[in-house]
């Protein structure tokens, strides 16, 4: 496992000096840069071989459309704009170009709740896009895989694994943000949500989110919050037990928050918690 989050290079000359502050919190994963889709190949592989000169994964890239927008010459645009993606990835040595389903929503919001995304249908019609783009690409790194939500069928272990069956494509699976994939059912049960998740969709996962979930009530419905890595219900030793069979390479992101304070606090505690587990984070370099 290769922990990161908050830290990241824009060009390849910043990935160096970055080294004193990864190795202060004991993290060895990056992400690509969004620009980085507007570099050439060259630009795009010399830093890749650099990050990796330097002990660093590139773990993921996040290509952040609405795959789904109902505008149909827009999504076109998208799902073009994603294959050029993923061929950078592969240029950059990047195992995982992810995105969210998206939405049919008239606002074009990927996160935008409509039932269509819950039906048949949308499965067939996502189903149609993943494979549009990946028609063609040689692909031997980098995959496409996505980020469950809540607001799509694409968000509990079983449909998900069920819908990576249909799709039968090896270049194609599930970026794993576990705490994303909790419903009401398993909010006190998240052992055996983890456990579910990684028995079915373990082999699939190209990289992870980390991050714990918490019900604020003090509010008048149900509304559930991301909060530190503890503070919350997911179960951490299992989650990270589970997260150390995977490749060793696997990263692992804490995300969402703005001060380096923030995550300072969630890189201590994932650390503590991976000790008490057995396991750790490999450090810059380690193997």
């Amino acid at each position: 496992m290769r922990l990161g989050g908050f830290f990241g290079a824009s060009t390849t000359a910043e990935l160096e000096p970055l080294c004193a502050k990864l190795d202060q919190y004991g993290l060895s994963a990056i992400s690509a840069p969004s620009a980085c889709g507007e570099m050439s190949d060259d630009e795009v592989a010399s830093y890749g071989e650099t990050a990796r000169a330097l002990g660093l994964v590139v773990g993921e890239w996040g290509y952040w459309e609405n795959m789904m927008t109902p505008d149909g010459s827009l999504k076109k645009q998208r799902i073009q704009g994603l294959r050029k993606v993923l061929q950078k990835a592969e240029v950059m040595g990047v195992p995982c170009v992810m995105t969210l389903v998206g939405t049919k929503h008239a606002s074009d919001h990927a996160l935008a709740p409509e039932p269509y995304m819950f039906t048949e249908a949308c499965k067939a019609e996502f189903r149609e896009l993943v494979l549009r783009v990946l028609d063609g690409l040689t692909l031997e790194t980098a995959r496409y895989a996505i980020e469950p939500w809540c607001n799509t069928f694409f968000y509990q272990p079983e449909d998900i694994r069920a819908f990576i069956d249909s799709v039968d494509h090896p270049r194609f699976g599930v970026h794993l943000d576990q705490m994303n994939m909790v419903s009401f059912k398993d909010f006190y049960s998240t052992t055996d949500l983890i456990n579910r998740t990684f028995d079915l969709l373990g082999e699939h996962t190209c990289s992870v989110h980390l991050k714990d979930i918490g019900w604020d009530h003090t509010h008048m419905f149900l509304k559930w919050d991301e909060v530190y890595v503890g503070d919350g219900v997911m179960d951490y030793d299992t989650y990270l037990r589970r997260l150390a069979q995977l490749p060793a390479d696997i990263s692992c992101y804490c995300e969402h928050m703005s001060e380096e304070s923030d995550y300072a606090l969630n890189f201590e505690r994932l650390h503590e918690r991976a000790q008490a587990a057995g396991v750790q984070f490999l450090s810059r370099g380690a193997q």
